[in-house]
């Protein structure tokens, strides 16, 4: 395939071609919930940057994880009474604890800060040793959900059942 003109090249049309992604865990819970089916979207040159709030697909070591985005290169992040806090503003719009012990982390260059939506059981930049994660290890950002847990099959006690003893 040729490179000029306004074709482009098989490398270009792959970093903009949209991925899917399923969910597996509770971490992004109540946004995404375990099995949810993701549309998402590459990050790098020829596709979108990851900014603060979005949530993206990334590599971790060997696992690929989905987390929201909350700290950004040169961020100051803050976590205190269980709380986030960046550059002095909550990530939940709650108050800050007084008194609350605060942990503290400045967000180096070419790296992010991340957070599940479920801090109960997220694994995230809060607890990792090494709590940033490279830029050049995100893959995607998450565009919207396809589909969600399916409801299962059957009874529903709401819908009209037929009657019983019923022949045709």
């Amino acid at each position: 395939m040729s490179t000029t003109g306004t074709r482009p090249t098989p490398t270009s049309t792959r970093t903009r071609m949209k991925c899917l992604a399923r969910v597996v865990g509770e971490s992004m819970a109540p946004t995404y919930r375990s099995s949810d089916l993701l549309l998402t979207r590459p990050v790098g040159p020829a596709g979108v940057r990851a900014r603060r709030g979005d949530v993206v697909v990334f590599r971790h070591g060997e696992l690929r994880m989905i987390k929201r985005v909350v700290g950004l290169p040169g961020d100051l992040v803050e976590l205190e009474a269980g709380r986030l806090f960046v550059n002095g503003d909550p990530v939940d719009g709650r108050s800050r604890v007084p008194g609350a012990y605060a942990q503290t982390w400045r967000v180096p260059r070419a790296s992010y800060f991340m957070a599940g939506d479920n801090p109960a059981v997220s694994d995230d930049s809060r607890v990792w040793d090494e709590p940033f994660v490279p830029v050049e290890t995100v893959e995607t950002v998450v565009s919207r959900r396809l589909v969600g847990p399916r409801r299962p099959r059957g009874f529903n006690p709401r819908r009209p059942t037929a009657a019983a003893g019923r022949v045709a």
